[in-house]
């Protein structure tokens, strides 16, 4: 998550990082909610406003976008042969991603599961117009959100 600690972290075994919290395979969605607050207590990042949570997700998104850039070779000039981003580096930053948005529906005391469950509930029921210009959402709920889930 945390740049610096992103760095320390990669110095450690995969069992020195994850020895000290546990998160069970097929978990629900509080059971990470819980484990993200449990890691930003372990490492101090508690204190760490929605703003700031805000803007650091945004630059965890843009390094995924990057990763996928590199991996489909866009705009490689310098480079051409070299080697894309690995699916791995990309679902690293998934994670990074997902981590974030974690921390911030913790912050906000948001149930991701429920909420969720609910706007996809909503999903289902709208539709979009494909391409074009202002291509919109074409019929359900409003409230200007425009384009896709």
């Amino acid at each position: 998550m945390r740049e610096g600690a992103a760095r320390a972290d990669a110095d450690a075994s995969p069992a020195q990082v994850t020895a000290q919290i546990t998160l069970a395979e097929g978990a629900p969605m509080a059971d990470y909610q819980r484990y993200i607050h449990q890691l930003e207590a372990l490492h101090g990042w508690l204190d760490v406003d929605l703003v700031h949570s805000c803007f650091l997700m945004g630059e965890e998104v843009g390094e995924l976008f990057k990763a996928v850039r590199k991996h489909l070779r866009y705009f490689e000039e310098h480079d051409p042969q070299g080697e894309g981003a690995s699916r791995q580096e990309i679902a690293h930053e998934l994670v990074d991603v997902l981590n974030y948005l974690l921390a911030i529906a913790n912050r906000l005391n948001i149930d991701l599961e429920g909420a969720f469950r609910h706007k996809n509930l909503i999903n289902q029921g709208r539709t979009w117009a494909q391409g074009g210009e202002g291509g919109g959402e074409a019929g359900g709920e409003g409230g200007g959100e425009g384009g896709a889930p």
